[in-house]
């Protein structure tokens, strides 16, 4: 029994070290951004930075290109070449969570390629909240989610330039401390040789 609780603890330990977990810990709540352009956000970001996301294992050259899909959806396309150096990706939808306001939440399905089309497989709750961003050059991006043993977090600093300068690059690890969040647990993405 002694044994089972050990290795409980050790691959919980391991988890929290691989992502932003928090145990016994609710989610924090930052501020968004208050009335998002989605004209504006579209078009192709490259992953500057992220906490570790266990369906991103190993990937590198990730980029995710958003595209107006008409009905206020945004089409969502994100791209990666995995752990083998193959390119692999996934399609779906994004809305915003209440498209009344047009805050930073966003509800965004890979359930399918239209999966607001059949709403029993969509998600429906905010889960991509854009943190901040100027549009023409960075956005952060971050999700958490509450589990029974605390929160798992979720984060991408997304550029339009794969290459971003380091003054662009501290300016959003400043506006991730300011929000209360840690910037000290991104990775940055490998973006070199990507062709």
């Amino acid at each position: 029994m002694l044994k089972c609780v050990l290795m409980i603890v050790c691959l919980l330990s391991i988890a929290a070290q691989a992502q932003e977990l928090s145990f016994f810990k609710k989610c924090p709540n930052p501020s968004v951004v208050s009335n998002l352009d989605a004209n504006r956000y579209l078009g192709k970001w490259y992953e500057n930075r992220k906490y570790f996301a266990i369906f991103q294992f190993g990937g590198r050259c990730a980029s995710a290109k958003y595209s107006d899909a008409g009905n206020g959806l945004i089409k969502v396309e994100n791209n990666q070449l995995n752990i083998f150096g193959k390119p692999s990706g996934v399609v779906g939808q994004a809305k915003f969570a209440n498209p009344s306001n047009k805050e930073g939440k966003l509800s965004v399905s890979f359930s399918s390629p239209t999966p607001y089309a059949n709403s029993s497989t969509a998600v429906t709750n905010p889960n991509y909240l854009v943190l901040d961003t100027d549009y023409k050059s960075y956005a952060i991006v971050w999700n958490c989610l509450s589990e029974f043993f605390g929160n798992i977090q979720f984060m991408w600093v997304l550029t339009r330039d794969p290459q971003p300068s380091e003054a662009l690059v501290n300016k959003t690890l400043t506006i991730i401390r300011n929000k209360g969040l840690d910037p000290t647990r991104l990775s940055i993405t490998d973006q070199n040789n990507c062709k």
